[in-house]
């Protein structure tokens, strides 16, 4: 099966640059990942938060995009459940009028909220994150499977009512959560939904227990859209004409992006025992963020490198059994950001999805054509 490949974003903007222009550069870097042959975008839901990061409003992006593409899956990656941020039934209602502004190309995927920056402005308690988001996705799905539909919960309660309009995709488009802990992914596989799996920089080891936590649990949702598990992991990303060159663009940026979690990760793990989790993940997340070898070839997050190198180590992760990937195209420039797209519709989707149209050496050619002749 075909490596489904995402271009991921959350519109992460450099300093002394404009968060305007930094949007109608994201349209651009949306535009030519279709183009190249990119099967999905996803954008992040960040809200009030510090420095560059900037995706406030996905959901109005997508409706924007929705008009200047043509082909590429449009998905929430994630959208914030707890009902203070995003009420289910509004996350629902919008789901609906993009997936039909874009002709059936919206995907959903939820998930908890990972910043107190974002929960304290929003009056969110970190103790119900979770249990508002699994709730909130079971309200997402009734509203979209029934012609009226009621709920009957602790955080909604809805009294019998129709979703005006339903979405073109049915029952509805594929719903996902974002995971780090193996809690999560075991239930997302229960649930029968789609799951964009991290392991937080903890490693290989992780990220395949992970990952088959995952596959034990999953049981297919008969009236759901998915007929089997889905699994996507998100990639830190860079590339470049050669390693060093990859390397001089993009570990800095790269191990910056660590850093940034190494502060916020262990602040959420003290303030409610269903984040609890992430403390054990503070070592390998320090280390990240000022190891550049353990970034890259032993965090099971990172991929930067030249073609060549980028494709090897693409196959690391296909190997594990994965769906798709999702590159992190942020943190640099847009130049850089074009460029990198280019280069990954180039030459790495098609080593993986159109392998028989790669141009190859003549003389692998010629040896292969010389194996199968009749031997006298």
């Amino acid at each position: 099966m075909a490596l489904t490949f995402g271009f991921w974003s959350e519109q992460e903007t450099q300093v002394g640059q404009s968060y305007a222009r930094r949007l109608h550069e994201l349209v651009d870097e949306v535009r030519l990942a279709e183009k190249v042959g990119f099967d999905c975008v996803a954008l992040s839901e960040q809200h009030v938060a510090l420095g560059g990061i900037s995706s406030s409003a996905p959901e109005v992006v997508y409706g924007y995009l929705a008009a200047v593409t043509s082909r590429v899956k449009l998905r929430s990656a994630v959208t914030l459940m707890p009902h203070r941020i995003n009420h289910a039934l509004r996350s629902a209602e919008r789901l609906a009028v993009t997936d039909i502004l874009s002709h059936g190309r919206m995907e959903f995927y939820g998930g908890r909220a990972n910043t107190t920056i974002a929960m304290r402005a929003f009056n969110v308690d970190p103790s119900e994150t979770l249990a508002q988001m699994e709730e909130g996705l079971a309200l997402l799905k009734k509203s979209m499977r029934e012609d009226i539909f009621t709920f009957e919960g602790k955080y909604y309660q809805i009294p019998p009512r129709m979703l005006v309009p339903k979405p073109v995709q049915k029952p509805h488009p594929v719903i996902g959560i974002a995971a780090t802990s193996e809690r999560s992914h075991s239930w997302a596989g229960s649930e029968g939904l789609a799951v964009m799996s991290s392991n937080i920089y903890q490693g290989w080891e992780i990220q395949e227990k992970l990952i088959n936590a995952y596959r034990s649990a999953w049981r297919r949702d008969e009236l759901g859209p998915l007929e089997r598990p889905r699994i996507g992991i998100p990639l830190f990303f860079g590339i470049g004409p050669t390693d060093q060159k990859a390397k001089d663009d993009y570990a800095e940026p790269l191990m910056h992006y660590a850093r940034i979690s190494t502060d916020a990760y262990p602040r959420l793990a003290k303030l409610a025992d269903d984040y609890a989790y992430m403390s054990e993940s503070v070592p390998a997340m320090e280390r990240a963020a000022n190891d550049w070898d353990y970034l890259l070839n032993h965090s099971a997050t990172t991929v930067c490198g030249s073609p060549d190198t980028v494709i090897r180590q693409i196959e690391k992760f296909q190997a594990l059994g994965i769906d798709e990937v999702l590159l992190h195209l942020d943190s640099v420039n847009h130049e850089k950001i074009m460029e990198a797209i280019e280069m990954v519709g180039r030459y790495v989707i098609p080593h993986f999805n159109d392998r028989n149209n790669v141009v190859r050496p003549t003389e692998d050619i010629l040896g292969q054509i010389r194996a199968m002749r009749p031997q006298k």
